[in-house]
């Protein structure tokens, strides 16, 4: 189609909620300003002209003079017996034209017909296989396979969905070691421990989104319960950073800031290739994010109570530094 279904029935929306109906008797035509129905049908009378798009969401559609933009019928049967110079859009329902229309005529769940004299100067689609005269269709006649449809509608969502999610996690995860090394570090040191991260992670990230429902059932609680529920929404995606932090450890040493995101990437990039596996990208999501949150979970709580958890690669304490005059470590140590 020239204009996209979407953009077609997001602006509709828009009209239901901000259009007001007008009609004015100019130039010898009745003329009118845009005509929508929630339910029940509508008809434009011969000699009728109206300036803007027909709408119906649910009822017939009887066009029988001009309507100077497009019709779109959610559920109903479409008649064009006079002039519509817009695109024509049906989900649910069929279309008979012995008129004209100026653009493309599509029914996602029907079938078109036009009759000997009509001019469709676009192209008809239809799911059932369209009954077009000889000669009435300037453009392309096609039977819609709605299946490879919204499959193709489907993969793009997908495609952008992994992209979009790629880029941001990324980003998160760059910062993260970039700007908090110490607490990286403590992250991988916790996550070494397998089944005290996977406790952990369930209880947070399992158990957690439970209680954040029971809690919203008390109308006292619904604070307390949205505020945990943004919590796990932060805490997912952290998770998945720590997890994939984890994972490129097992691959990348060191103790530099590069060896931290060479890390983290290495690991980043293996997850990220397993989300792509059809079905089982989605569990591994769950799964790594779930191990993740049990993993920060853990460090935060050593943090907290001062717990033993600072990886090897760094000092746990630092040795105090020696005075002015003071003996040598020899002289210092003590006597047995």
């Amino acid at each position: 189609m020239r204009r996209p279904i979407a953009v077609f029935g997001f602006a509709a929306v828009i009209l239901v909620m901000l259009a007001a109906p007008a009609a004015a008797a100019r130039d010898g035509a009745l003329r009118s300003d845009r005509r929508i129905s929630i339910s029940g049908s509508i008809v434009v009378a011969s000699g009728e002209v109206v300036d803007g798009p027909v709408v119906s969401f649910d009822g017939p559609v009887t066009v029988n003079g001009t309507v100077d933009d497009g019709v779109f019928v959610g559920d109903g049967r479409l008649t064009i017996r006079g002039h519509v110079t817009g695109s024509v859009l049906v989900v649910h329902g069929d279309v008979l034209i012995t008129g004209r229309v100026d653009d493309d005529v599509v029914a996602l769940d029907g079938r078109i017909t036009t009759r000997a004299g009509a001019r469709v100067d676009g192209d008809v689609r239809s799911r059932r296989a369209p009954d077009v005269a000889p000669g009435t269709v300037t453009g392309e006649v096609k039977k819609l396979n709605i299946q490879n449809l919204f499959g193709g509608v489907l993969v793009v969502f997908l495609i952008y969905l992994w992209i979009a999610v790629t880029v941001c996690v990324a980003l998160l995860g760059f910062l993260f070691v970039l700007l908090f090394p110490r607490a990286a570090d403590a992250t991988v040191a916790a996550g070494r421990k397998f089944w005290p991260t996977v406790g952990w992670g369930a209880l947070v990230g399992i158990v957690g989104p439970f209680l954040a429902l029971l809690v919203l059932v008390t109308i006292i609680g619904i604070p307390f319960g949205l505020g945990m529920l943004s919590a796990l929404n932060v805490l997912a995606p952290l998770g998945y950073v720590a997890s994939s932090l984890i994972l490129g450890r097992l691959m990348v040493k060191g103790t530099s800031t590069g060896a931290r995101i060479g890390a983290f990437f290495a690991g980043f990039g293996i997850l990220r290739a397993v989300a792509l596996i059809p079905g089982i990208g989605v569990i591994a999501w769950f799964l790594v994010c779930i191990y993740g949150v049990g993993a920060l979970t853990q460090a935060a709580w050593r943090a907290g109570h001062g717990a033993p958890g600072v990886p090897p690669s760094e000092p746990e304490r630092e040795p105090a530094p020696l005075s002015p005059g003071a003996p040598p470590e020899e002289e210092s140590a003590p006597v047995t």
